[in-house]
């Protein structure tokens, strides 16, 4: 008898066990990471209850963790709602995403480019989750007749230009407009902000500034400045941003996921939802 139950209760110890192995699977998520990005990528900010405002804080032992937002976050989380893979996001400094993405911390980066120097370390999807297109902008008055716009057409005529600060421009750039003596070329006005950059065109401070349209463009509709601010219509240079799965990552199936993801990403490129996305959160941050 002690024998029968003995043989009884080997199977279901086996059976408990695959069914714990089982529940941890299903548990497992996904990790993504991506850096803290306005409009992409960022924490929400909850402004608080006018009619709480004044009410003395309590001390809880629990605070609940800021909400991560932005266009980025709202596509991936929708792809992977879609195709069942539980999954969880974290925001991570620019200088800890390399080494993270190296050790194999990460499935997933969201937004980065094929010449970053993530890419040796990843596969990309076949088409990115948003572009950047960049041309020269002018006070209308000034354009005339002149629709184009080169980096040696605005250095032959001697044109200041507003540059981001912090941003990094392509070499041919540089080359029109050089540092001199290891101080930023005279000809170069940096802005924080495109708001500010719009303004010193209408102010005739500057001649030119040289932003990108996916987000340019709305705000120069949204400050009715349509008549005022000229985008001229050759484009200078472009990125494009890409969401990337790490060659490191352990996590099963994956290369069925990336199928999944791809094919994900190009219905919503195809019928605009990811075009949609991105200016409703470009929209808000402006």
């Amino acid at each position: 008898m002690k024998k029968f139950k003995a043989f009884i209760q080997i199977p279901i110890i086996i059976i408990f066990i695959l069914l714990q192995n089982f529940s941890l699977a299903e548990e497992k998520k996904f990790k993504i990471i991506a850096e803290a990005i306005p409009i992409r990528s960022f924490y929400e900010v909850v402004e608080p209850d006018k009619k709480q405002a004044n009410k003395p804080k309590e001390t809880t032992e629990t605070q609940e963790k800021p909400k991560i937002v932005g266009s980025d976050i709202e596509i991936i989380s929708k792809i992977f709602n879609k195709i069942n893979i539980p999954f969880e996001i974290e925001l991570v400094h620019w200088n800890q995403l390399q080494s993270k993405i190296k050790n194999g911390e990460t499935d997933m980066i969201l937004g980065i480019t094929k010449k970053s120097k993530y890419a040796p370390y990843v596969h990309f999807t076949r088409l990115p989750s948003y572009s950047k297109t960049y041309s020269f902008y002018a006070f209308a008055d000034k354009v005339k007749e002149k629709t184009v716009m080169t980096y040696e057409n605005a250095v032959a005529h001697n044109y200041t230009v507003g540059i981001r600060v912090g941003f990094k421009y392509p070499k041919e750039f540089w080359d029109g407009y050089p540092f001199q003596d290891r101080v930023m070329n005279n000809h170069l006005y940096e802005f924080r902000s495109y708001k500010d950059c719009i303004n010193k065109l209408k102010q005739k401070k500057i001649d030119l500034c040289l932003a990108d349209r996916e987000r340019t463009n709305p705000l120069i509709k949204k400050l009715g400045d349509e008549e005022n601010i000229f985008q001229y219509k050759n484009v200078l240079y472009w990125l494009d941003f890409y969401f990337a799965f790490s060659k490191k990552s352990k996590y099963p199936n994956l290369d069925k996921i990336k199928s999944q993801v791809d094919r994900e990403l190009y219905k919503m490129t195809e019928q605009e939802e990811l075009a949609e996305i991105n200016l409703t959160w470009i929209n808000k941050g402006l």
